[in-house]
């Protein structure tokens, strides 16, 4: 039985809000940025045309499902973040200037945004992308099969990404580039102290 808190019924409806918001975000782009002199009309047929490119091509809507609750979940934060600052007496000039003072706050928003993007990318692509085609397998040196183009072992491409991520040669090279950072940065930072 559907309730009208259940979600499931919206995921039928996943294109039609990508289309949606696909026309809105380029038309708030082509107004913001003014281009070709300022048209609403052709800015209204453009957003258009992009919206009908996220209808024809179905991947794009399933990136955009993909990407969109993790974005809103982040606003949410930031927003969330936000409002308890200002509980405890920032106020917005505060919190302006911080902003524009350190650029280590739109780094960490832009790699959240960089990660959101990739996993969705992953989420949507990634066992198409490892499995490029059905070709014939052979026997390789150590007398297992070996299908040509693939070196994947399972068809689920989370099972495949987990066991790359925590293959030894890859958390090795992991821990060499997390000293390599605390090195650098503990270096910086004596720099800094001893000028």
């Amino acid at each position: 039985m559907a309730t009208l808190l259940d979600a499931a019924i919206l995921e039928h409806f996943t294109q039609i809000f990508s289309m949606v918001l696909v026309i809105a975000v380029v038309y708030g782009i082509l107004q913001f940025t003014k281009a070709m002199e300022g048209s609403k009309g052709l800015h209204i047929l453009i957003a258009f045309v992009f919206g009908l490119l996220v209808l024809l091509i179905p991947d794009v809507s399933k990136l955009i499902g993909t990407m969109l609750p993790w974005f809103t979940l982040f606003f949410i934060f930031i927003l969330f973040l936000l409002v308890s600052y200002k509980i405890f007496g920032v106020t917005d000039d505060d919190i302006s200037h911080y902003l524009k003072g350190d650029r280590t706050i739109g780094w960490v928003i832009f790699i959240i945004c960089l990660v959101i993007v990739i996993a969705s990318f992953a989420n949507v692509y990634g066992q198409r992308l490892l499995t490029p085609g059905q070709q014939p397998a052979t026997t390789g040196d150590d007398g297992l099969l070996v299908t040509p183009g693939t070196d994947v072992s399972s068809t689920k491409f989370s099972s495949n990404l987990g066991a790359t991520f925590f293959h030894p040669k890859i958390l090795g090279l992991i821990l060499i580039f997390l000293v390599a950072v605390f090195a650098i940065a503990i270096l910086a930072m004596e720099q800094k102290l001893s000028h």
